[in-house]
C-alpha cells in the first residue's frame, strides 16, 4: 500500500486486533497525521492500490467511489463539475465563476475549473471532505474539499511502472512512472507521465459535416524532486504540464415548442430526410458545427516542511499555474440549422501561498497560518446567434453593414411596436404596429423581434421561422426584419484574497475532545477591461459597442471596470466523544462560502454585468464512526442539515445568460459499511439520501441576481435523492512472492456502458491487469452495470 494508507501494526496497533481486520488509513484532512477514523468528521480516502484496482483513471470514475459524490462533464474529461452533498456549480458555465468544491493538487489550490482534471495520474492518494471546509481550506469550499496526492520520490530505491490499455471506442491508454534515488535517504526524482487517445461516443451525422464527437486526446507529464538535506527537514519541488484537446459533444435539443420543435421547426425526434427517413440514433446528433474542447495546464509547486521540535513544525506550500480553455465553437441549438453558437476561449494565471504553524503536545492540537492567493481570468468569447437569417438577408439585398440586431437592452432598443405598448391593439388596427421611439440613440428596430416572440407565446410554434398574425401584420407595416448577433466579448476577472486562519483541537478528557476554528479572509473580486461590440450583417464590420455602448462603433471607448469586496468569517465548532475504543460519535457546526462573482457572460449592456453576493452554507452535523467485531466491520454514519444562501445558479433568457443567486436547504444522510469477510476478501457499500429544496426567494424586479421565474420547490442540480455502492476486493492468490487481486464495483444509479482491458509492466516486477470500469457514452443509458478490474504481480 502507499505511504499514507499503511497497515495497522506500522501505526503501533495491537497485531492480535490487527490480524485478519480492517487497514488503518492515514490521511491529512485536518492537515496532520491522522488515522481515518479518528477523523470527527465526514471523510473518505482511496489510495494508489485502490485507485488502480477499481479502474479509477479520471475525475468522472469517482462517482459511485465516494458517497455523495456526483462528477458531471460537459467540456471534457478533463473538466469536471464536482457535486458533494447537492453543492456544486450547478448549471453556471462561466469561466470567470470559481467550484464551490475546492480542489487542491498537492496542498496546492487549483482556482481554474478547467484543469481540474489534468493531473489524475500516479497518484497516492485521493481525500474527499464532504461539508464546508472554511477553517483550514478557506473560500469556495461550501461544498466540501478534493485533495489529489501525487506520488513523490520515496528515497529508497529505483523502481517505475507502464500501464498500456485498450477500451472501447477504439481508445488507446498509456501511463507509466519511473523513479531513482540519487542520494539515499536524502535525493529522489520521479518523473510520469499520461496518454490517451480514442474515438468519440457521439456521432454527427449531418451531411457535410459527419465526425465522432467526445473523443479522448489526452497528455500529460510530471517532474517531481525530493530533497532531505536533514531528517528534519523535507523539501520538494514538482513541475507539471498537461494538454487535453478532444472534439466535443453537441446538445441533445429537447424542442421548447410545440412538437418539440425549435423556432425553424426542427426536432430530433421527427424522421430525418438526410438519414433516408429514420430516427436519430440516442448516441447521434444533426448539429451545423462543434469544436474542440482544449484544456491546458501547466505549472510549478514548492513544499517545504521543517520539524523545528518534535512538537512545533512549519510548512510552506506555493504553487504557480497558468491554465487555458478554448472552446470554438460549440453549438449550443442541438440543431442542423445556425441559431446558436458560442466561442470561448479563456486564459488563467493563478498564485498560491500557504505558510502553516502546527504545535501537538499530549492535550492540544494547535493550527495557524496566513494564505495569499490570486488569480485572473482573461476571456474572450465570440457570441454568434441567428446565423442561419445572414445568407438570406444578404441575398434579398441588404447591404453589409446593415444592423438591426436583437439585443434586447435599454441601450440598444430605439423603436418597439404599438402594440408593446397598448394591449388592445389588434393585428388589423390602424397604427397597429407602428414604430414608437423610446431611445433616439438605440439602433434596434424591435418590431419583427417583438412580434415573432408575440407570435411564438400565443401559438408554441415559430411556423417555420414565419411566426403568425403578428409577424405578418409588422411586415406589412414596413418593419425592417431583425439580423444577426455577432460579437466579440472581452473581459478580465482578477481575485486577490487574504486569510489568517486558526483551529485549537483540545482533549478535554481521554473521551471527550472539543475543536474550534476560525478564518477570516479579505476578498476582492475585479470585473476588468469590459469591452463588446458586434459586427453588421456581413459578420466582418464593427458596428456598435455594447459594453460600454456607442452607436456608432468606437474603437477608443475605454473598457468598463468594476471593483468589489467581500470579507468573511468562516469557521467550525466540532465536540466529539470516544464511547469505546473503536466508537467515535462527534457533532459539528460549519460555516463554508465561495466568493462572490459578475455575471461574466454577459455581453449585451453594462446593465447586465452586476455583482453576485458571495455564497454561505451553514451545516449542522452528527456523526458515528465504528469498526466492530475484533475490526473486521466498519460503519460509519452521518446526518447533516444545510442553510444555503446566495446559490449561484444560471438563468438563459433568449440569447443572453444570467447568473442568479437563490436560498434554499437541503438534509440528508450516509452510511458506510465495509467488512473484511476473510483476510483475502473485503466487501463494502455505501448509502446516500438527499432532499434540497429552493426556499425563501422572492422575484425583485429592481435586483438583477433575482430569479425571474420562481423556483422556490425544485431540488437542487446535481442533488440525487438517492444513490449507493456495492463493491467487494478479492485477493485470489498471495504466496509472499505473486499476488493476483480481484476488484469489483456497482455504483448505482449510474450511465455505464463500457468494458476496458489493460497490460501492465512493472519495473523491476511484472504485473497484469484486466479491468472494466464505469463510462458514460450516453447521458440516457439506463444500465448500470458492474466495474470489474483484475491485477495481478509476481
Amino acid at each position: 500500500m502507499p505511504a499514507h494508507a499503511q497497515d495497522a501494526a506500522s501505526q503501533g496497533e495491537k497485531p492480535e486486533a490487527q490480524e485478519g481486520g480492517l487497514e488503518t488509513i492515514v490521511v491529512t484532512a485536518q492537515k496532520r497525521e491522522q488515522n481515518l477514523q479518528d477523523v470527527p468528521a465526514a471523510v473518505s480516502a482511496i489510495g494508489g492500490a485502490d485507485l488502480q484496482s477499481r479502474g479509477i483513471t479520471e475525475t468522472s470514475d469517482l462517482v459511485g467511489a465516494i458517497p455523495s459524490l456526483q462528477v458531471t462533464t460537459p467540456y471534457g474529461r478533463t473538466q469536471p463539475n464536482f457535486a458533494l452533498r447537492g453543492i456544486s456549480v450547478a448549471n453556471e458555465f462561466s469561466a470567470s465563476t470559481a467550484s464551490p468544491v475546492g480542489v487542491y493538487v498537492d496542498e496546492v489550490y487549483q482556482s481554474f475549473r478547467a484543469s481540474h482534471g489534468l493531473q489524475l495520474y500516479d497518484i497516492d492518494r485521493v481525500e474527499v471532505l464532504r461539508g464546508p471546509q472554511g477553517t483550514l481550506y478557506g473560500r469556495n469550499t461550501t461544498g466540501g474539499a478534493i485533495s489529489f496526492f501525487t506520488r513523490k520520490p520515496e528515497l529508497r530505491d529505483s523502481n517505475g511502472y507502464v500501464t498500456a490499455g485498450y477500451g472501447n471506442y477504439q481508445t488507446f491508454t498509456l501511463q507509466g512512472a519511473a523513479e531513482a534515488t540519487l542520494v539515499p535517504d536524502v535525493l529522489g526524482v520521479r518523473i510520469a507521465g499520461t496518454f490517451a487517445e480514442g474515438d468519440g461516443w457521439q456521432r454527427n451525422v449531418l451531411p457535410g459535416n459527419e465526425r465522432d464527437l467526445g473523443t479522448t486526446d489526452t497528455i500529460g507529464g510530471r517532474l517531481s524532486i525530493r530533497w532531505q538535506p536533514d531528517p528534519d527537514v523535507d523539501i520538494n519541488l514538482k513541475l507539471y504540464a498537461a494538454k487535453d484537446d478532444p472534439w466535443g459533444t453537441a446538445p441533445y435539443a429537447g424542442g421548447q415548442l410545440a412538437g418539440r420543435q425549435d423556432a425553424l421547426g426542427y426536432s430530433r425526434f421527427d424522421p430525418q430526410p438526410f438519414l433516408g427517413g429514420r430516427l436519430l440514433g440516442e448516441d447521434e446528433v444533426a448539429v451545423d458545427r462543434i469544436g474542440r474542447n482544449v484544456s491546458k495546464t501547466q505549472g510549478v509547486a514548492f513544499t517545504v516542511n521543517w520539524d523545528v521540535t518534535d512538537a512545533f513544525s512549519i510548512t510552506s506550500i506555493t504553487g504557480f499555474d497558468t491554465g487555458d480553455y478554448i472552446n470554438n465553437p460549440d453549438d449550443c441549438d442541438g440543431g442542423p440549422a445556425d441559431l446558436c453558437s458560442i466561442g470561448f476561449t479563456s486564459t488563467s494565471k493563478n498564485f498560491n501561498q500557504d505558510l502553516r504553524f502546527s504545535y501537538t503536545n499530549d492535550s492540544f492540537d494547535i493550527i495557524g497560518g496566513f494564505y495569499y492567493g490570486r488569480d485572473k481570468v482573461k476571456t474572450v468569447n465570440y457570441p454568434d446567434f441567428f446565423g442561419v437569417l445572414r445568407p438570406l438577408l444578404l441575398g434579398a439585398g441588404l447591404p453589409g453593414n446593415f444592423n438591426n440586431a436583437a439585443i434586447g437592452t435599454p441601450d440598444a432598443i430605439r423603436f418597439l411596436p404599438a402594440f408593446a405598448l397598448d394591449p388592445t391593439l389588434q393585428p388589423g388596427d390602424a397604427g397597429f404596429c407602428a414604430p414608437v421611439e423610446i431611445n433616439p440613440n438605440g439602433f434596434l428596430d424591435a418590431r419583427s423581434l417583438v412580434a415573432l416572440q408575440t407570435d411564438i407565446a400565443i401559438n408554441n410554434t415559430g411556423n417555420g421561422g414565419a411566426g403568425g398574425a403578428f409577424s405578418a401584420a409588422c411586415a406589412g407595416a414596413g418593419a425592417p426584419p431583425f439580423t444577426p448577433i455577432l460579437g466579440e466579448q472581452r473581459y478580465d476577472i482578477e481575485r486577490p484574497s487574504i486569510a489568517v486562519y486558526g483551529d485549537v483541537t483540545w482533549k478535554a478528557t481521554d473521551k471527550l475532545t472539543i475543536a474550534v476554528g476560525a478564518r477570516y479572509t479579505w476578498d476582492e473580486v475585479n470585473y476588468l477591461n469590459g469591452s463588446t461590440f458586434i459586427y453588421g450583417l456581413d459578420g466582418a464590420t464593427p458596428v456598435v459597442n455594447l459594453i460600454p455602448y456607442s452607436n456608432p462603433y468606437n474603437p477608443n471607448l475605454t473598457p468598463l471596470e468594476q471593483r468589489r469586496d467581500a470579507n468573511r468569517l468562516t469557521g467550525r465548532v466540532n465536540v466529539s466523544y470516544d464511547f469505546a475504543d473503536d466508537i467515535l460519535g462527534y457533532a459539528q457546526y460549519s460555516r463554508g462560502y465561495r466568493s462572490g462573482s459578475f455575471n461574466g457572460l454577459a455581453y449585451q449592456g453594462v446593465n447586465q454585468v452586476y455583482y453576485i453576493q458571495p455564497e454561505k452554507v451553514n451545516a449542522y452535523e452528527l456523526g458515528l464512526k465504528t469498526r466492530l467485531f475484533d475490526r473486521r466491520v466498519q460503519l460509519n454514519l452521518a446526518g447533516f442539515y444545510y442553510d444555503y444562501s446566495n446559490h449561484q445558479v444560471t438563468q438563459v433568457v433568449g440569447a443572453t445568460t444570467f447568473t442568479r443567486s437563490s436560498d434554499g436547504r437541503l438534509f440528508g444522510g450516509e452510511a458506510e459499511l465495509t467488512w473484511q469477510a476473510t483476510g483475502r476478501l473485503r466487501l463494502d457499500g455505501s448509502l446516500s439520501y438527499l432532499n434540497s429544496r429552493y426556499k425563501g426567494n422572492v422575484i425583485d424586479p429592481t435586483d438583477p441576481s433575482s430569479p425571474t421565474l420562481n423556483v422556490n420547490g425544485n431540488p437542487f442540480p446535481n442533488a440525487p435523492r438517492f444513490s449507493f455502492r456495492l463493491g467487494s476486493d478479492w485477493t485470489v492468490l498471495d504466496d509472499g512472492k505473486n499476488k493476483v487481486r480481484c476488484a469489483a464495483m456497482r455504483p448505482i444509479p449510474a450511465a455505464i456502458s463500457s468494458i476496458r482491458s489493460a497490460i501492465t509492466a512493472r519495473i523491476p516486477a511484472m504485473r497484469r491487469r484486466r479491468d472494466r470500469t464505469s463510462r458514460s457514452p450516453a447521458p440516457t443509458f439506463p444500465a448500470a452495470i458492474p466495474a470489474i478490474g483484475w491485477s495481478m504481480a509476481g
